[in-house]
């Protein structure tokens, strides 16, 4: 059974999400702040290249069911469906902000506090692969525990590094589950066996960007002119790429959004026209300077929605026209995505 990309906002504030019935319906589109990783000119490698020296095949998953091209289409509340979570506890309400993570704040069997999340395509670095010395599912994994939570991943590609990655906290005191990490293998476990076999996907609306490759639709003459003719690539997650090199940097995402009535992602944001269709842009000041463009591709009645959002940013001593470079960008891609 597909799932159709439908899509509700909630006025919870940084992290709205949208209730999920039995992973019936898509990811929520309420505005979020993860953590943004864009690499800039310079950057140490080490530091979020997935593999410095790899010797995977690139791009090459570990099984063919976790390839790229699948993986960005399946819910990510479905791999952890309650016959999953029920193998720990007592699940509640889904709750998805974006494409590739989903939760659920549920009770473990004695009634404490464990909550779940599940991310698809999670990115890792050089030195999470070489920590991945475990064996979980027939898969590399490795694990990290922290003082209420723990993170377990199972590596589903090498180069670059991929993961499906879960994490399980708990609450303090009485509320207190004993060891996080024994129902994070667990629902790891579930969560793989879901993967390789036939869970709900997203079926795109039209316009959708959720099945493009951000790395792979843009070619060397739109990033040489911004950041040379051999930028280093770095993929982020299965919707995110970034191109560095001369100081300057350049990103794609495709990400879930709550659309703002006035068009306005940021309070300085500025219309401009991309050709017909609408952008809003403004300028970051600081040690890097950079240009955030938004184009919206989706939006329904309840203003939730799909974004493109490009990005140009280069070092202060570079006299680069930011954001007139980030519209070049987006006139340059807008074309190759699905038609709106």
């Amino acid at each position: 059974m597909h799932v159709v990309l439908r899509f509700r906002a909630t006025a919870v504030v940084a992290a709205a999400a949208l209730l999920m019935a039995g992973c019936a319906t898509g990811p929520g589109l309420a505005k979020t702040h993860s953590p943004r990783r864009t690499v800039q000119a310079g950057a140490d490698a080490s530091s979020t290249d997935p593999s410095t020296k790899p010797s995977a095949q690139p791009n090459k998953p570990v099984d063919p069911a976790f390839a790229a091209e699948r993986m960005r289409l399946v819910n990510p509340c479905a791999l952890i469906d309650k016959d999953v979570l029920q193998t720990v506890g007592t699940p509640s309400r889904y709750t998805s902000s974006n494409y590739t993570r989903c939760s659920n704040y549920m009770k473990d069997k004695a009634g404490k506090t464990l909550n779940i999340s599940v991310d698809v395509g999670y990115t890792l670095t050089s030195t999470d692969l070489k920590n991945a010395n475990k064996q979980l599912a027939g898969l590399k994994s490795s694990e990290q525990k922290l003082t209420s939570s723990c993170f377990v991943t199972a590596v589903t590609q090498e180069n670059p590094g991929q993961a499906l990655r879960i994490q399980v906290s708990t609450g303090s005191g009485n509320e207190a589950v004993a060891d996080t990490c024994e129902p994070s293998r667990k629902v790891l476990e579930g969560a793989v066996r879901k993967a390789k076999g036939n869970p709900q996907k997203y079926t795109p609306l039209k316009g959708s960007p959720v099945e493009v490759d951000p790395c792979a639709i843009v070619d060397r003459a739109t990033l040489a002119p911004v950041v040379g003719a051999s930028p280093r690539s770095l993929a982020f997650g299965l919707h995110q790429c970034s191109w560095s090199g001369q100081g300057a940097s350049m990103e794609l995402e495709f990400k879930t959004a709550r659309i703002p009535k006035d068009g306005k992602f940021d309070r300085d944001s500025a219309e401009v026209d991309l050709g017909g269709v609408k952008g809003y842009q403004v300028l970051k000041d600081g040690p890097f300077p950079t240009c955030e463009l938004v184009v919206v591709r989706t939006k329904d009645s309840s203003d939730a929605g799909e974004i493109a959002e490009f990005q140009v940013g280069a070092s202060k001593e570079k006299t680069t026209d930011r954001c007139q470079a980030a519209q070049a960008f987006a006139k340059a891609v807008l074309p190759a995505l699905p038609s709106a």
